[in-house]
């Protein structure tokens, strides 16, 4: 608009500026809806007031339908430019735009080393002007020409012509060679100017800016990672809200039945929203955190979740990478063990084919006493056996033989009852006959 002789697109640039307007009101409107009043009394909130009140709120919407006079004031529309500062501080994160958001960082952080820049950059000027109008401005030499009084007359021509110097601006043909024509020594004062100016002074502000840069990116990665860290408080909260939303018995625990069974609940559903999940990928994702038992605890709910949220990093790769290599030395590991484990069983075996050797061997040793015992036994049992024949012989002569004798024993008291018998007959007999 400014660039247009005539205001052809006066209108057209109006439209904008209303619709720049409303937004930035808008804005301003919400923050103060969400922050409260307090947000204002930030400094840079503050200015953020202003200008949106005082280079379109005010200039559109009061002044200019009120036929004021407000050119000097659009002047100050330019400043909105700064609000950009805000976007890029949003944009920082994106990787894309890093270098943007330390620049424009470096910049408002800059200002107090600007400052003393300015200052010591005047205190170096003011030095060699007061030398450069002594040694040339005020010498015979020089006092009618023109060109050098023009130049070096006074102090402040003096102080302008060295930082014409201190820029490099054609200093060696404008200045430095009309003034050494008269007296070439003035070149030493040159040179001299130019190192510590130009090589040093310069140099060290560069050196200070690029140290403020460094800082600005170590706060900024500071600040990025304390994000970080809220963010994954903040997944781990909503993941943990999930886990007790999935876990319909409370155990602690999550089967298969409940992880997919949670997925017609509305508010799970949103809440894998927020974790850009997707419900038709839930069963890829159980056998995806499944270790193999069946079951999902929380911290494995939770960790697992976050690992498969967004796409992977080179952090994740490395990590899987480590994991690898860690299930690789632990299979080797496990190989040594089982190889080592092979060794000791083949030894072992070695040692089982001699003790059954031995064995076999006292068990032959144990069947030979055996059948050693077995016939001692047997032999014993027929020794036993025909003693007991022989016992049993030997009573049965005995019952004979006391048979025997109880047979005399009766025949003999039969015959001597008979002869009893006889004896008292014939005393009966010859009793009788004495009687008659």
């Amino acid at each position: 608009e400014a660039s247009l002789e005539d205001n052809s697109l006066e209108g057209f640039f109006s439209v904008f500026e209303h619709i720049f307007s409303l937004f930035f009101f808008v804005e301003w409107c919400l923050r103060i809806l969400a922050c409260g009043w307090v947000w204002i009394f930030e400094l840079l909130n503050f200015c953020d007031t202003v200008l949106v009140f005082g280079t379109g709120v005010l200039v559109k919407w009061v002044l200019e339908p009120m036929g004021s006079d407000v050119g000097f004031l659009r002047i100050f529309t330019v400043l909105r430019a700064l609000r950009l500062a805000r976007l890029a501080k949003r944009v920082r994160l994106i990787p894309f735009f890093k270098e943007l958001w330390v620049l424009i960082h470096g910049l408002t952080n800059s200002a107090r080393p600007l400052l003393w820049t300015f200052v010591i950059a005047l205190i170096i000027l003011y030095v060699f002007a007061v030398a450069a109008t002594e040694l040339i401005g005020r010498r015979d030499v020089f006092q009618n020409d023109d060109f050098i009084q023009e130049r070096f007359g006074d102090l402040i021509r003096s102080m302008f012509t060295m930082f014409q110097l201190m820029t490099m601006d054609s200093w060696g043909f404008d200045i430095a060679r009309p003034a050494m024509k008269k007296d070439g020594a003035l070149g030493l004062f040159f040179v001299t100017f130019v190192g510590i100016a130009v090589f040093i002074f310069w140099n060290l502000i560069t050196a200070i800016i690029v140290e403020n840069a460094f800082a600005i990116a170590k706060s900024d990665q500071a600040h990025q990672a304390k994000e970080s860290e809220l963010q994954k408080k903040k997944e781990l909260k909503v993941l943990a809200e999930l886990f007790l939303q999935i876990d319909k018995d409370g155990s602690g625990e999550l089967t298969v039945e409940e992880f997919l069974g949670a997925m017609q609940n509305r508010k799970v559903r949103q809440l894998l929203d927020l974790l850009d999940v997707k419900v038709e990928e839930m069963e890829e994702v159980w056998t995806t955190l499944d270790d193999g038992d069946g079951l999902l605890t929380i911290k494995e709910f939770t960790t697992g979740m976050r690992r498969m949220k967004g796409e992977a990093k080179a952090k994740d790769l490395l990590d899987t990478i480590k994991r690898l290599r860690d299930m690789s030395l632990g299979q080797a590991e496990l190989k040594a063990q089982v190889d080592q484990f092979v060794e000791k069983l083949g030894g072992l075996e070695s040692k089982v084919q001699k003790i059954t050797r031995d064995t076999g061997e006292v068990v032959g040793l144990f069947q030979e006493v055996f059948h050693r015992l077995e016939a001692h036994v047997q032999r014993l049992d027929r020794q036993a056996k025909v003693a007991a024949r022989q016992r049993e012989k030997g009573e049965m002569l005995r019952e004979i033989r006391e048979a025997e004798e109880e047979a005399y024993a009766e025949v003999a008291a039969e015959e001597a009852m008979e002869e009893l018998l006889e004896v008292t007959q014939k005393k009966s007999v010859r009793g009788g006959g004495a009687r008659g």
